[in-house]
């Protein structure tokens, strides 16, 4: 179940990725809308990361093609924003929490132009909107899982774009953190602004994306959340490994445990 529409912010047609002749990702084509938090799911080694760094003009295309905002990346890249997962990013590098921020002030074409005082202001700004304000003199491996993820996120609102796609943002935060980074991309939604986040816990999903990418190497099916989070489409994308997740959360449920910390 594909669900196309009209002046798309995001097309990829006909996309295969692979590594050593292996195809991760195969014939992936979709397009997705432009104001909507979108959830790339699907289980572990289904392609969601190799999928975003394709966009972003990371990995190369073994066949099809990719558009943003109807352009190719290179004319459009200021616009588009990228969070990487946290674990590969080296966090020994010596650099404070407001130097990471104000690297989103850098544009790719003036990346030697120096940085003002409303560039500082805008970076302060984005941290105090992760409530990081008051780490700014902090060296970033100092800094907890959680932290260095609401600094990533800061980062990322400096640079003032309009699609922000999000690899894993959940992962290795407590559960007060991803509210308030969940809270923070339905704010940015409201102001138009597009997000892709690679999620992998389907008990949120409903309560956090508008439209669903379900992905397992091929693509299993994009379109609203209401209509592709389904039992049927989500057993189709994780087979077997769908009800051992279930079972899984279902049991910590009952035995009282959390499933996430608080």
């Amino acid at each position: 179940m594909v669900q196309h529409i009209d002046n798309p912010v995001v097309e990829l047609h006909n996309v295969t990725v692979a590594y050593q002749q292996k195809p991760v990702l195969w014939n992936i084509d979709y397009t997705l809308p432009e104001g909507n938090l979108i959830g790339i799911i699907g289980p572990n080694g289904s392609g969601k990361t190799t999928m975003i760094k394709a966009m972003m003009g990371l990995l190369p295309l073994s066949s099809g093609y990719t558009k943003i905002f109807g352009k190719d990346l290179d004319d459009v890249r200021s616009r588009v924003s990228y969070v990487p997962q946290r674990g590969s990013v080296d966090w020994d590098f010596p650099a404070n929490v407001l130097d990471v921020v104000l690297m989103g002030r850098s544009k790719p074409k003036n990346i030697f132009k120096r940085l003002t005082s409303q560039d500082r202001a805008i970076a302060l700004e984005c941290l105090r909107k992760v409530k990081m304000e008051n780490f700014v003199k902090r060296q970033i491996s100092q800094l907890s899982g959680g932290q260095q993820q609401r600094v990533f996120l800061a980062r990322a609102l400096a640079q003032e774009a309009d699609l922000y796609l999000m690899d894993e943002p959940f992962v290795g935060v407590d559960m007060a953190t991803e509210q308030a980074i969940i809270d923070l991309l339905k704010e940015m939604r409201e102001k138009g602004k597009t997000i892709l986040v690679v999620h992998h816990d389907l008990q949120t999903v409903k309560d956090y994306f508008d439209w669903v990418v379900l992905l397992n190497t091929r693509l299993v099916a994009s379109g609203k959340t209401e209509d592709v989070f389904q039992s049927e489409l989500l057993n189709e994308t994780y087979g077997g490994k769908l009800n051992i997740l279930s079972q899984v959360s279902n049991l910590l449920k009952a035995k009282g445990h959390p499933v996430r910390e608080k």
